[in-house]
């Protein structure tokens, strides 16, 4: 049984992009703010994988959960996979939402850009409403856009250590996703192995902010069906064997 939910959210962003799901779920939930950003303040070029994982594991504690259900969206899915990995004791159950789970000896740089990056690069507002508001409303993306903030390259260039196992996991992906699109998905959760269940939400790549009743009800369902089990394993280095608001099984 579960504790509780901890939400993590991609690049650019901040725990602020979950506010419109938070209400919606059933259990206690934290939305945690990644290092370097929001409530965590911190030179974004000291910031590593692992500071990430610590803040994921402080918010649980912060929150008096002892275990809880994962939910990542996009560059977040690094942090939540390497999370479930290290510490598949605490973690209950995962969620990747459109997220970056990069194959072994990879990273989310290669994945989306082909080489690891040395800095990230300024985006024009066009360049992000293209990514990551493709299916907001001009009001939409007037307040998100106001919330996006720099990244850490450091979590663009990170590998993971391995992939969790035993943990119930479910993959959401969405049919107008931009920066991870479905095709792509579908390589992200075959990374993970064939136990992954798998869902559509018609929506781009922010879906918490265009879609979160469909969203929250797909997590609701997913944590409360899916007891997780006492089996939990760590893999190292494994290989793989518009806007509507519709959800399908894969």
């Amino acid at each position: 049984m579960t504790d509780g939910m901890v939400l993590v959210h991609g690049g650019l962003h901040t725990g602020a992009c979950w506010k419109l799901i938070v209400p919606l779920i059933d259990v206690p939930v934290r939305a945690v703010d990644l290092p370097g950003r929001g409530s965590r303040p911190a030179p974004l070029d000291t910031v590593t994988l692992g500071d990430c994982v610590d803040a994921v594991l402080e918010e649980a504690e912060r929150a008096g959960f002892a275990r809880f259900a994962l939910v990542a969206h996009s560059l977040g899915g690094v942090t939540a996979t390497e999370t479930a990995y290290r510490h598949p004791d605490r973690v209950t159950h995962l969620v990747l939402v459109g997220a970056l789970v990069p194959p072994p000896g990879s990273n989310a740089s290669i994945v989306m850009f082909g080489e690891p990056l040395d800095a990230m690069t300024d985006m024009t507002e066009e360049r992000a409403r293209a990514l990551f508001g493709n299916d907001m409303t001009d009001d939409q993306w007037a307040e998100h856009y106001g919330g996006l903030v720099p990244e850490a390259v450091a979590l663009m260039n990170a590998a993971l250590s391995g992939y969790p196992r035993g943990i119930p996991t479910l993959y959401v992906d969405m049919s107008a996703d931009v920066p991870v699109p479905p095709e792509l998905a579908a390589r992200m959760a075959a990374n993970l192995g064939p136990h992954v269940e798998r869902r559509t939400i018609d929506a781009g790549h922010t879906v918490m902010v265009t879609q979160p009743e469909q969203l929250a009800d797909l997590v609701n369902e997913f944590v409360s069906r899916q007891p997780a089990g006492s089996s939990s394993t760590t893999v190292d280095d494994p290989t793989s064997g518009q806007p509507g608001g519709t959800a399908r099984p894969r």
